[in-house]
């Protein structure tokens, strides 16, 4: 599937900036937490007008393909459809969504005949209730004190607290990478292993406590590539 342009510097505002960050974490490999910028993004723009940019979901149906995620591929499209207005706007993605539909069809099709061997399969192998590996503390190679604090700082953020000082860890983890010549997938890991191994706060949803990695996400990015959000 081609891939796209970096997104023109006319484009301004919240969503635009997800969808810049979003490229650079397509660019080191970070494709699910590309995937979750867009999202929200995309809600960013729906909250603000039902006609959907296609700007936006075109780029976000591209990392669903790269995902293999091909059902919401099909489910993106469809809302991007039916969204829009004009015939032009709505027939946009057709042909992508065509050949969307084939390959999430195929697919289904080849884990239904498969089902009935891999269950017998997985059921003879412990489950794996870790998730996706995470890079270990001491890989991180960052002061001992960085992580820790930068957890009690989303909890606290979560909850409503003081922004500012997650701002300045985020910034302070910046540094540290930066010191260490890391690449951005090494600042990439190191937040996802804070937020990942902290303690969600009990009367924190999973959408705020997801919201708060994004947040976090976004601005350490931007940050780290000297073009901080305002």
């Amino acid at each position: 599937m081609p891939g796209y342009k970096s997104l023109p510097e006319e484009f301004n505002g919240l969503a635009a900036e997800q969808v810049r960050i979003a490229e650079v974490l397509q660019r080191i490999g970070a494709r699910d937490d590309a995937a979750s910028l867009l999202e929200a993004a995309l809600d960013v723009c729906a909250a603000a007008s039902p006609e959907l940019p296609g700007w936006l979901c075109g780029r976000l149906a591209s990392v669903y393909r790269t995902l293999k995620r091909h059902d919401d591929e099909v489910r993106l499209l469809l809302r991007y459809r039916d969204s829009q207005r004009t015939d032009e706007a709505r027939t946009r993605f057709d042909a992508r969504l065509s050949k969307a539909r084939a390959i999430a069809e195929r697919k289904n099709r080849t884990e239904t005949r498969m089902l009935t061997s891999v269950s017998a399969a997985v059921s003879r192998r412990p489950a794996d209730p870790s998730g996706t590996p995470l890079m270990s503390h001491e890989a991180l190679r960052l002061n001992a004190t960085t992580i820790p604090i930068l957890r009690d700082a989303m909890a606290d953020a979560s909850q409503g607290g003081d922004s500012m000082r997650l701002d300045t860890l985020l910034l302070r983890l910046c540094d540290e990478c930066r010191a260490l010549d890391a690449p951005p997938e090494q600042l990439v890991a190191a937040l996802k292993y804070a937020w990942r191994t902290a303690t969600r706060p009990t009367q924190v949803n999973d959408a705020t406590w997801k919201g708060v990695y994004r947040g976090a996400l976004t601005r350490s990015l931007a940050l780290y590539f000297n073009d901080a959000i305002e």
